[in-house]
Parts: C-alpha cells; structure tokens; sequence
C-alpha cells in the first residue's frame, strides 16, 4: 500500500504585486522564518479574493478574509467538501470518507454518531488523566532545567492525551505515535519530517490492524470509559459506525489531535515568553486561563488553510466565481482580519472572544475536537505556568517549512 505524495505547490500567476503575495504564502520557504503576514495583510485589504493557478491543478481563489472564510465554511451545497479539502488531495485523492471529506446530508448522520463520543461528560472524563500527564511533563522539565518545548512539552502532552482517548495501552503508545507522526506529515513540505510513498502507506496500513484489534478485544473484553468505547456503542436510527468508519476515525483523530495542539501549544509558549507581563498574568491568576487559550488558538492557527469546490457559479464580494473552481480559506489571514480583531497583530490574552477560525469557519464542518483540544491547552498551561512561572524561550525557533501547517519544530528553553 503507497500514497501518492503532495509535488511542490507552485502559484503560476505572479505577473503583479498581489500575485506575489500570494506565491509567497504558499511557498513553504517562506514559513522557515515566520508566516508572511504582511503579504496577507496586503490581500486582504487590497484583493480578498485573489485568483491563484496552481500548477496542475483547478484554477483557485485565496481568501483572506473573516467574513468570506465564514460565508465559504456554512454554505456546503455552494462550496462542497466531497471533491476534497486539501491541496495534498490534489494528489492522494479526496478522503471522500472521513467527515471532513463529506457533506450533508450524510455528514449529519455521521456526525451525530461520532458526536457520542464527545459528549460534554466523556470529554471531561479525561481531565484528571490528563492533568496527572501535565504534571509529570512539568516535574520533567523542572529536573532537566533546560529543554525543548516542543519535544517535551507540546510533543509530550498531546500524544499522551490522543492515546488515553483512544484506549490505547501504555504498551501500544509509541508504535501509535511513530504511524500518526508518519501519516501526519503528509503535505508537509519539510525535508526532516517528509515521508516516502511507502512510508505512509505501510504506517496507515499497520494502524488500521492495530485498530482493528483494539476494537475487536474491546467487544470482546467489554467496553471503557474511554472515546473509543464509546464510539463503539454509538447507534443513530438503528445504525452504528462500521469497522472501516471506525478505522477512519481513529486515523483522523490521531493526526489531527497530535499536530494542531502540538503547534497551538508550542507557538503559546513562544508568545508568553515574548509577553512576560502576560505570562505573569498567566501564572498568578487563574481566572486568566480560558482566555489565554481563546488568544493561543486565534494566534497560533495551527492549520493555515482548508479548500472547497464551487458547485454553480457565484459571487464573493463582487468577483464572479465559476463552477468547478476551488476557493481556498486562509484561516491564519482570517484571524489577523482587522475588521473583527482589535490591534489584530498584537498577542493578548485578555482579548475579548471575537470568533477566532482556528477550528474552522464554523458550519457543519466545525472542528470535532474543538472541546479536547479547549480542555487540553487548558489544563497544560494551568499546569505548567503555576509552577514554572519563569518560563523562558532561550533561542530562535526552529519553524516548520510548511504552508499547510502553522508548525515549530524545536524550542529551547530553561524553567528561568
């Protein structure tokens, strides 16, 4: 089993200033030394819907805008997600199966099944679990002094809380994270994390059987408390997730929860060690917390962009749109949209909620894990800045070199 490979993504049209912008954002060069927010900022104010030919593939319009990202993620008969989400399907072909791939009315059934799972009472379930991790990631990194945020922080935490989401045994846990790590650097364009065809296909082919028997040992052991369990038992009209759903989902729920907290958390510690005065804040007042988390996810964005297909033609502020084209939803432009974010380049954490996008535009394709992923970045930094207050980031960051993925590699820090 092989998957095909994301090429160079590469923006044919750069005859003006505008078009170079928008070849800069996706060039993953570009990422190495921090998101080309200027050029977004151009866009938005002087062409929000700026036509991008990609090469090989649909003629494409970036938008950089809140209101459009927002107007794109609630219409899913005019901007479908059934020819795929990502510029990496461009060549692997659309997950047509998972629940980002698919739209209503099949999407409402499915995710009333897998919304079982995540109810409020499972999801908070793994809150002393998952603080017990934080705390044990914080008294190592006060042993070792000086430390990678990223690998022992960030890395740490989410890979630990994925796999108490799934039930995996603490046996199981690395052969987990070595697959996820694997199949989550599809589309990334970094040449220390870029995989082989074979690569990903033996690691998606060697979860799929490791999930298959965790779920066959399930029904035959009797099922947890843990998300899988529950997912499990789920029946919406009589019908259940089949085991190919389940397969999906545990692939699904692997990357998506290892990448996205990771770089959210990650890009969190770099801030407040930029701000001291908000990390201070953040130690002494716990009050402070829930926000901050708000301004980590509208800060970080830690997936940059999503796509849709138009299926008739149509219009977004003014431009006329063909069916068959794709329009893209720059996310990270989005959250620094002036027209919804006060001083929208500066990082606070006692900003008022405005409606970040990091979890999407909102609609039936709203992030599945949003309320995790809350419960995650939350308990770590309540964890980690009440008992090492003097967190300090003691060099560069090492970005990741992707334009898909908001992402840093590696952090150095000491506890101060």
């Amino acid at each position: 089993m092989s998957m095909p490979l994301l090429g160079p993504l590469v923006v044919e049209n750069q005859q003006t200033a505008l078009d170079r912008d928008a070849a800069t954002v996706f060039d993953p060069d570009t990422y190495i030394s921090g998101a080309p927010f200027d050029a977004l900022a151009r866009l938005r104010v002087e062409s929000p819907v700026h036509p991008v030919q990609l090469t090989g593939l649909p003629h494409a319009w970036l938008l950089t805008r809140h209101a459009d990202v927002r107007l794109v993620s609630r219409d899913t008969d005019t901007f479908t997600s059934r020819k795929g989400n990502t510029l990496v399907e461009a060549e692997a072909g659309p997950t047509s199966a998972m629940l980002p791939g698919i739209d209503p009315p099949r999407h409402v059934h499915y995710r009333k099944l897998i919304n079982q799972g995540f109810t409020v009472r499972n999801v908070q379930r793994l809150e002393p679990k998952m603080r017990q991790v934080a705390r044990d990631i914080v008294a190592t990194i006060t042993e070792k002094g000086e430390f990678d945020a990223v690998l022992d922080i960030s890395a740490e935490m989410s890979l630990q809380v994925i796999a108490d989401v799934l039930g995996v045994p603490a046996e199981d846990r690395l052969e987990v994270f070595r697959w996820s790590n694997a199949i989550g650097s599809l589309g990334i364009e970094d040449p220390d994390y870029a995989p082989t065809p074979e690569a990903l296909g033996q690691a998606a082919a060697e979860m799929f059987v490791y999930c298959n028997k965790l779920v066959d040992h399930r029904r035959k052991e009797g099922l947890t408390d843990d998300i899988l369990s529950a997912l499990l038992a789920a029946e919406v009209d009589g019908e259940k997730l089949n085991r190919d759903q389940l397969n999906e989902f545990f692939l699904l729920l692997a990357i998506a929860g290892n990448e996205t907290t990771r770089n959210t958390l990650s890009h969190g510690i770099l801030a407040l060690s930029e701000h001291p005065e908000q990390q201070q804040l953040l130690a002494r007042d716990p009050d402070a917390v829930k926000p901050a988390v708000e301004e980590l996810l509208r800060w970080a964005t830690p997936v940059m962009h999503f796509r849709r297909t138009v299926t008739t033609d149509v219009e977004i502020r003014g431009q006329r749109i063909p069916a068959g084209d794709w329009v893209l939803m720059h996310y990270l432009s989005a959250n620094r949209d002036e027209e919804v974010f006060d001083r929208a380049d500066a990082f606070d954490i006692t900003r008022p909620d405005a409606g970040h996008a990091a979890f999407g535009g909102g609609g039936v394709h709203f992030c599945l894990g949003a309320q995790l992923a809350r419960l995650e970045l939350r308990v770590m930094l309540e964890e980690l800045y009440s008992n090492v207050p003097g967190l300090t980031v003691t060099g560069p960051p090492d970005r990741l070199r992707s334009s898909f993925f908001h992402g840093i590699k590696r952090l150095p820090c000491t506890i101060g």
